[in-house]
């Protein structure tokens, strides 16, 4: 599992955006205080940069695990310029989520800076059937970043104890893990949704309640109720369908 260098560029980028937006309004409390904001915007930078490394590498290791590369990237856009016959990005996802901090002073947490795309190497498909990513394929490979998260909650939970700033890292990395499994374009969620709608469904449902219940509740009795959500109502949803 191997990141280039701009794969662990844009790992940074996306970090300190994400650092940026959750610790935007953590510049003191009566008055300004630049010392307390840089001391919180790097403690959630540290968190973030775990948090989104961890996503690209459980990504990484599914795809591997199907023989197919892919690379960490930000969510952009592509435009052709007429006039210079050639075509630009543009980070819209990073736009959008500092424009939506600045514009709401804060108040709106709105997260959604990282994809990952497909690199084409047929000699890893060499004896294979498919040269190509199946969509259910692709469908685990993109859940892998969001489960990674859960985990990361378990680790975070069970690190509580030794510090109340586990606290605030449970919450980044919840809203995260929350945002990365909206049904959007570029992002986790669409993928996992065109590739499989009752795996999608089932795995909404795990993590939502996963949050939910992690606040509250022991690490055991989260994941036994979690499951139980989960299997009752996805088993609604089948029945349904099916009938």
């Amino acid at each position: 599992m191997e990141f280039d260098k701009k794969e662990i560029r844009d790992i940074a980028i996306v970090a300190l955006i994400a650092a940026f937006v959750f610790s935007f309004n953590e510049w003191g409390t009566s008055r300004f205080d630049a010392a307390e904001g840089m001391k919180n915007l790097f403690t959630a930078f540290i968190f973030c940069s775990i948090i989104y490394l961890s996503h690209a590498s459980a990504q990484k290791l599914v795809a591997s695990h199907y023989q197919y590369r892919i690379g960490f990237t930000l969510i952009s856009m592509q435009r052709r310029i007429n006039e210079l016959k050639k075509f630009i990005t543009i980070p819209i996802g990073p736009i959008i989520t500092v424009l939506a901090t600045l514009v709401s002073n804060g108040k709106f947490i709105f997260i959604l800076l990282s994809s990952y795309k497909y690199i084409p190497e047929n000699e890893y498909r060499v004896g294979k059937h498919w040269i190509h990513i199946k969509e259910y394929e692709e469908a685990q490979v993109a859940l892998a970043g969001p489960l990674s998260q859960i985990l990361l909650l378990i680790i975070f939970k069970l690190l509580l104890p030794v510090s109340i700033i586990f606290n605030k890292a449970m919450f980044i990395v919840s809203i995260i893990a929350i945002y990365n499994m909206l049904p959007l374009p570029h992002v986790d969620g669409m993928k996992i949704f065109f590739g499989s709608r009752p795996l999608y469904i089932a795995s909404l449902i795990f993590i939502i309640a996963f949050i939910i219940l992690i606040f509250h509740l022991s690490i055991i009795q989260t994941i036994i109720l979690a499951l139980l959500f989960t299997t009752v109502l996805s088993t609604i949803y089948l029945y349904k369908k099916l009938s």
